[in-house]
């Protein structure tokens, strides 16, 4: 082997060290992985791939077959519906350490939904011929994809009974009611004002009429853009549907 080839061999191999920390850093982010100990991440970190995305850019839209798992490393993702007249339903933000795809390990079912990034940033990708192979050999992660799957449905389930009351303020009113835990904390909203409108099905004229409303009621305080304190969760309380 000459000179260059080691040489080429040598920035191989320190491009994979790169790739594979920058991987693990994803990996452990994920809660579906962090009861796997140091060795069972490599494995996982070896079969995972990044992908750029750029702000505005679709990550997958819907009709498309799953075939992927898509791990937020960096960035931020939107997940939404497209109405009849154009508007969009926002059904999840991801958030770093979130992610969507997981269905592609049981069906071979096409995506109900649209993904786009609302931040640049970087996602890490696992096949589902690779997803597969890691719940046959690792046991934790098969219960942990379970677990995800049932949060998630419990939260399908709160979004359509908040969307299914009339009335604007209180779906605000349970929606800040659960991402509080019901005390009187100042907490971060976990997607932009415009999102969470679409998200509650609402204009961002009315969310912002709401929380104005809420604010000149002394339940809450507007801190930030998207900080906001909780001041009387027990008035909240009174607001939000049972």
């Amino acid at each position: 082997m000459d000179v260059s080839e080691k040489g080429d061999v040598v920035m191989a191999h320190t491009q994979h060290q790169h790739s594979l920390t920058r991987e693990l850093a994803c990996i452990n982010q994920v809660p579906i992985f962090q009861h796997l100990s140091d060795e069972q991440k490599v494995s996982v970190a070896q079969v995972t791939r990044p992908v750029h995305a750029a702000k505005g850019e679709t990550v997958f839209a819907m009709g498309e077959v799953s075939q992927t798992l898509y791990i937020v490393n960096t960035g931020q993702v939107r997940l939404y519906h497209l109405a009849a007249d154009g508007h969009e339903q926002v059904l999840r933000v991801l958030n770093p350490g979130d992610f969507v795809g997981e269905t592609a390990l049981f069906t071979d079912e096409i995506h109900s939904s649209f993904a786009a990034a609302t931040q640049t940033g970087e996602l890490c990708t696992i096949s589902r011929a690779a997803l597969t192979a890691l719940v046959k050999t690792l046991p934790p992660v098969a219960l942990a994809l379970l677990q995800a799957l049932a949060d998630r449905l419990k939260t399908a389930e709160r979004q359509a009974t908040l969307l299914a009351i009339p009335d604007a303020l209180p779906r605000l009113a349970g929606y800040l009611q659960a991402i509080s835990g019901r005390q009187a904390i100042t907490l971060t909203l976990p997607m932009s004002k415009q999102d969470l409108a679409a998200y509650l099905g609402m204009t961002p004229e009315s969310l912002s009429r709401k929380l104005r409303q809420l604010a000149k009621a002394g339940i809450i305080e507007t801190v930030g853009r998207r900080q906001i304190g909780i001041i009387a969760p027990e008035k909240l309380a009174e607001l939000a549907p049972e």
